[in-house]
């Protein structure tokens, strides 16, 4: 597909242009660029903003965020594969409306994530799948990771995953948040040793890993482990920032599911403790977040979406609303969401200049401190291709 691009302002992937902007997309590609006032040039289409596409960094697609029923949700781990994949083909289509073009899946045990990504693949939109996350028998994550008994199961496992055309290696480090006593329940689900290990056999089959993982202990052992990103990493602290700069290790934050339970407490039944838990919680991530900004982390944007009360698409914007409150620049927010996810997973793109790939993502505005502009996508661009909201099966 061949077409023209204006915008009155633009995003290259690292810095925010307050300057008109032509481009002429070609074969996928961007194949012309002019900027400033010499690109006023006759374009199919005028926009008022343009970037990169947006990556979703952290999502189950197989799951409804908007569904509060906490016994329908239960009930839908039964489901057969047919409605699992509607929900994750209609989940696709409102990432993007909201300019998102690259998700990284977390996992499911019922193989949606995979299927998603081949069936997608022709349309533009491009899933990340680790297929089944690694989890200890009896620990958390029943519906996203396959058991490991000991650390001989690990790198066949691992090398499985592989074979069968993982993406990345998920691995499920720690449990889930105790909100009233504002801690993680139990110990971390593997030793230094099994982790290290896992890190080892997926770097040998080359996977990225990513870990579930929050609270000190968990959060030490992927630092000393050397995991490539730490996803939630709730109750950081500053030294663990400090360790994760110089390890070059990813934070994906998810701050909203934690949000939608402050915000909502009655619908889980959380006591005045548990909310004030829950408000402890937050302050501490909000701090840690901007820390990890001025520490130099790799921050990365991703929202956990599907999980209780967090939408594919919008929980995205949220997030980058969270970054922004907590004092990362415009700029930096951005690029969380563009080319820093890319750059680390070592895909081409994220990036505004010639022969880049043309994944884009327009809306009517520069962004504010509420990212409003980004809750509708004018043009969303994938491969140089239109995507629109209803995206075919």
């Amino acid at each position: 597909m061949r077409t023209t691009i204006h915008a009155d302002a633009w995003f290259d992937g690292t810095a925010l242009h307050r300057e008109p902007l032509w481009l002429r997309i070609d074969q996928g590609r961007i194949a012309a660029l002019h900027r400033g006032v010499g690109a006023g040039l006759a374009a199919e289409h005028q926009l008022g903003f343009v970037m990169p596409g947006m990556v979703e960094a952290h999502a189950h697609l197989f799951l409804d965020g908007g569904e509060l029923d906490l016994e329908c949700r239960k009930a839908y781990l039964a489901a057969d594969i047919d409605t699992m994949l509607a929900t994750g083909r209609a989940n696709l289509a409102r990432s993007a409306e909201h300019g998102i073009t690259l998700i990284r899946d977390a996992g499911d045990r019922y193989g949606v994530n995979h299927r998603l990504r081949s069936q997608w693949r022709k349309h533009g939109l491009r899933v990340r799948s680790p297929g089944l996350a690694l989890r200890k028998r009896g620990r958390y994550g029943s519906f996203m990771g396959e058991e490991v008994d000991g650390i001989a199961d690990i790198e066949p496992m691992v090398a499985r995953r592989a074979a069968q055309g993982a993406d990345d290696c998920k691995v499920l480090l720690t449990g889930i948040i105790d909100f009233a006593a504002a801690a993680v329940k139990g110990a971390p689900q593997f030793d230094l040793a099994e982790l290290q290990a896992i890190v080892k056999a997926a770097r040998l089959h080359g996977l990225p890993t990513f870990a579930h993982c929050s609270g000190r202990a968990g959060i030490d052992l992927a630092i000393r482990a050397g995991i490539d990103s730490i996803e939630h990493g709730f109750f950081m602290e500053s030294e663990d920032l400090d360790r994760m700069a110089a390890a070059r290790i990813a934070w994906v934050p998810t701050w909203s599911p934690v949000a939608f339970v402050r915000d909502n407490p009655a619908l889980i039944g959380l006591d005045q403790a548990g909310q004030d838990g829950v408000a402890r919680i937050l302050d501490q991530h909000l701090r840690m977040i901007g820390e990890a900004h001025q520490r130099g982390v790799r921050l990365i944007a991703g929202s956990d979406a599907g999980s209780y009360g967090v939408v594919h698409g919008p929980a995205l914007i949220n997030e980058l609303r969270c970054f922004r409150a907590a004092g990362v620049p415009l700029e930096a927010v951005l690029h969380s969401a563009t080319s820093a996810p890319r750059q680390a997973w070592a895909i081409p793109g994220g990036r505004i200049t010639t022969g880049a790939p043309a994944d884009l993502a327009a809306f009517s505005t520069v962004p504010d401190d509420h990212f409003t502009a980004f809750e509708q996508a004018e043009l969303v661009l994938c491969r140089g291709e239109v995507v629109t909201a209803t995206l075919p099966a």
